[in-house]
């Protein structure tokens, strides 16, 4: 078995605990496409895995591969959008002004690509060069865009809930350490330190995974978004203050705290 197939499965196994934390935690009900994120990634290893096992690093291989790419860049966006909702709702903002968000993106996009360098490599085949240059743009637009989410919520004075700084450490780690490698295999696109780059890159997503499986799940107490602290701090709350409108006062702030949480 190779480094590159240990990995894999390594992050397929981490992917699917993950995915079934995230489920049992209920954590898709707050972050749906950040979970769908997750699924499509583990759904897309698997099907990466098997596909070269049956045919090796063939055209069914390398077109799924930019199918992938595709796929985990759109889904990524859509978390990242997900990610500002939240962060307007937890800070009960109304207008989100996407506009200075696609300002913020387009600088972001022109300072990253000034940085990256979009020559193919010799010797490969068209499709695979598609592919090596998919992986660099799939690279320097997620960098691009997590920069813009971190300056949008900078410009706009928004708090973040822990929830969503896990998530965000989660991106900034994985997609600083996919940027990087895609700068660095532009001086070493083929041979052994490509490999070892590859490899950096799998373990960094490896890295981010297990961080998030230890906030949603072995960090936890009880369920995400359930709320239960607030509850109990509520109840003792209300156990003092008889007045009934006062109760139902209190039932309406614990509704909208959970909503954040």
């Amino acid at each position: 078995m190779t480094v590159e197939i240990a990995l894999c499965l390594v992050y397929i196994g981490l992917a699917a605990t993950l995915v079934a934390a995230m489920a049992l935690r209920r954590v898709y009900r707050t972050s749906p496409l950040f979970f769908a994120y997750l699924c499509f990634g583990l759904c897309s290893g698997i099907a990466g895995l098997m596909i070269f096992d049956y045919s090796g690093a063939s055209i069914w291989y390398w077109g799924c591969y930019l199918l992938q790419l595709a796929g985990d860049l759109v889904l990524y966006f859509a978390a990242l959008t997900e990610l500002g909702k939240n962060l307007l709702r937890a800070n009960r903002k109304s207008a989100p002004h996407w506009n200075l968000a696609v300002v913020l993106f387009a600088v972001a996009s022109a300072l990253v690509s000034i940085l990256a360098r979009w020559t193919s490599a010799p010797g490969r085949s068209p499709l695979v060069n598609l592919c090596f240059l998919g992986m660099r743009a799939d690279a320097a637009l997620e960098f691009a865009g997590f920069l813009a989410l971190i300056s949008w919520s900078s410009l706009r004075k928004l708090r973040w809930p822990v929830r969503q700084l896990q998530i965000a450490y989660g991106f900034a780690f994985s997609t600083f350490v996919s940027f990087l490698i895609s700068l660095l295999e532009f001086q070493w696109n083929t041979g052994p330190v490509y490999l070892r780059l590859n490899d950096i890159e799998q373990a960094a997503g490896l890295v981010t995974l297990a961080y998030w499986l230890h906030g949603f799940w072995l960090e936890s107490d009880e369920p995400a978004g359930s709320g239960g602290a607030s509850r109990n701090a509520l109840a003792e709350s209300e156990a003092g203050r008889p007045d009934s409108t006062e109760r139902r006062e209190t039932k309406a702030l614990a509704g909208n705290r959970q909503k954040f949480l």
